[in-house]
């Protein structure tokens, strides 16, 4: 491997210009997905991934809430993660806004970077007690990876090698083997139909029917298990997918009708509304 980017060092106060993002797909470690931005006035909604969300600030500092309560300030120098499935929203913590850079593991990708080691505790996943975390060294090769993940110049071979040995130093330093708690077996089948119908635009009847149980206790118990009432989680939902389909080269337009909207118009203020650029700016 050629030698390791260094982590900017000093706090560059300049605001950038405007939102700017851009994300694109890693086949080198399980088709994980990374994210460059600069955010000035992007608010993220309150949402969860079904991946691993791992990241830095490169400049300024990030505001969110983990869960429905917990508030916490990302600065930079430190590394973020947030668990799959857990829920948190975001903002700059600053007038100025924030630069950050994420990868998101599937699930199947700490298998991959773990492999052959014992998992920890007797679980296969591991889990992350502290959002925050203070390690200079991993984030030196986390950014490394990131970087080289960017460059048009690196192989894959040094790019896979980039991210599994960052990503497994993370893990075994600060993963934990902690049992997740599961959804109520209603909750559950509501968010599986809400899953496999994104396109259908379905009704609240047909989830609390699909849940066996009437709307109102659907709504109360959704939100109270998932942190977000059912319309918000089929929004995300959809715009995990339009994502996915954008990265594998799809036209947006049709896009736009395989995850249940009527118009491409619709499609970018929903993509805008969560990375703050719409899918032109934000996937080349």
């Amino acid at each position: 491997m050629t030698s390791p980017t260094a982590f900017p060092s000093t706090l560059d106060t300049r605001s950038p210009p405007a939102n700017r993002a851009r994300i694109w797909r890693e086949p080198a470690l399980a088709n994980a997905e990374l994210l460059r931005a600069a955010y000035r006035t992007h608010q993220f909604p309150p949402h969860a991934h079904d991946e691993y969300a791992i990241g830095f600030i490169e400049r300024g500092a990030q505001a969110y809430t983990r869960g429905r309560k917990e508030r916490l300030i990302m600065p930079m120098g430190k590394i973020c993660v947030i668990n799959p499935g857990q829920l948190h929203e975001g903002r700059g913590a600053t007038e100025t806004g924030w630069d950050y850079r994420m990868i998101y593991v599937p699930p199947e990708g700490p298998a991959m970077v773990l492999a052959g080691s014992e998992p920890t505790s007797g679980r296969d996943l591991p889990f992350f007690a502290e959002s925050v975390i203070d390690d200079p060294d991993t984030l030196h090769a986390l950014y490394a990876a990131h970087v080289c993940s960017e460059s048009s110049d690196a192989s894959q071979l040094e790019k896979a090698s980039r991210l599994i040995y960052a990503l497994r130093r993370l893990m075994t330093r600060h993963g934990q083997g902690v049992p997740r708690a599961q959804l109520p077996r209603a909750v559950r089948r509501a968010r599986e139909f809400i899953d496999a119908s994104v396109a259908a635009n379905p009704s609240l009847d047909d989830i609390a029917s699909a849940a066996g149980m009437s709307p109102f206790h659907l709504l109360r118990e959704f939100k109270k298990a998932v942190g977000v009432p059912p319309h918000a989680y089929l929004v995300q939902r959809r715009m995990d997918e339009a994502r996915r389909l954008l990265l594998k080269g799809h036209a947006p337009r049709r896009v736009a009708m395989e995850v249940g909207y009527s118009d491409q118009s619709h499609l970018s203020r929903e993509f805008r509304r969560f990375y703050g650029v719409p899918p032109s700016t934000a996937i080349r």
